[in-house]
């Protein structure tokens, strides 16, 4: 399973999708391989995919590294397998890779399950529940490396799971053209990025209105079109999109509903 899900992962997270995706698997099932030939006292790692600590694979990630910029690899070597993987850095790199991938599947893990009960705020803090049983320096500093690009995609599925796929606005469910937008831009507090109460899930025309402040939501989550649309777009198809909206209530999600106070932060910089 997990395997998979990293393979998944690897193509959505990658320019070069299928090819990294499978060049970064097989250097991980090779170097499964090498630890049943030769352990190096790394026995509870011989199937990488059932190993759960992120800890534990940077230890790997460490020796694994110095293995490979040695230049006789014949401590670690078997018969039949291209010395390559071990000498270019491969099995390094997917390790890394693999371990960036289980802090953000953790975390989502957490924060979806989090999600199970209706009304349970979320309270997770991004990087202490990571943390949690991680002793060693290297460990946690793994933990930290991970990047913005990790809280987006755990927000992104965390909107579209509760918006059931489906923009709010058009009822439209092609999750792949529709955004998990902030109400309280990412950039503007840390404190509530990953709070469902502050997303809404929009198509990406919606999206981008939002975003540039051309459209937002009452309290009583109805659309507001700004003044600028209003009184500069006069088509047949600013009418349809947008002036026609006018008033028009949101579907809201069962849980987690939009928060009002970041409503109101977000209509105070538009033009109404």
């Amino acid at each position: 399973m997990i395997k998979n899900i990293f393979t998944d992962y690897i193509k959505a997270t990658n320019i070069t999708c299928s090819q990294k995706a499978n060049s970064y698997i097989k250097a991980l099932d090779i170097l499964g391989l090498l630890i049943k030939h030769e352990p190096h006292g790394f026995n509870d790692c011989k199937d990488i995919w059932k190993v759960e600590s992120v800890e534990r694979l940077y230890q790997l990630y460490v020796f694994v590294l110095q293995q490979s910029k040695k230049k006789d690899h014949n401590l670690w070597v078997i018969d039949g397998i291209a010395k390559s993987y071990l000498a270019n850095g491969f099995c390094s790199a997917a390790l890394k890779s693999f371990m960036t991938f289980l802090v953000e599947f953790k975390f989502e893990q957490r924060l979806l399950n989090n999600l199970n009960e209706e009304g349970v705020p979320i309270t997770l803090n991004y990087l202490s529940c990571l943390l949690d049983g991680i002793e060693h320096t290297e460990g946690r500093d793994v933990v930290r490396e991970v990047n913005v690009r990790t809280n987006q995609n755990v927000f992104r599925k965390v909107i579209l799971r509760i918006y059931n796929q489906s923009c709010c606005i058009t009822g439209l469910n092609i999750p792949e053209i529709n955004r998990a937008s902030h109400i309280v831009p990412w950039a503007e507090n840390k404190k509530i990025r990953l709070d469902p109460a502050n997303g809404l899930c929009l198509s990406a025309t919606y999206d981008a209105a939002f975003d540039k402040h051309l459209i937002s939501l009452d309290d009583d989550y109805r659309i507001i079109i700004s003044k600028t649309i209003n009184d500069y777009y006069t088509s047949n198809s600013a009418n349809e999109y947008f002036i026609k909206k006018q008033g028009m209530k949101i579907n809201l999600p069962n849980t987690y509903k939009p928060n009002k106070d970041f409503l109101e932060i977000h209509r105070n910089n538009c033009c109404l």
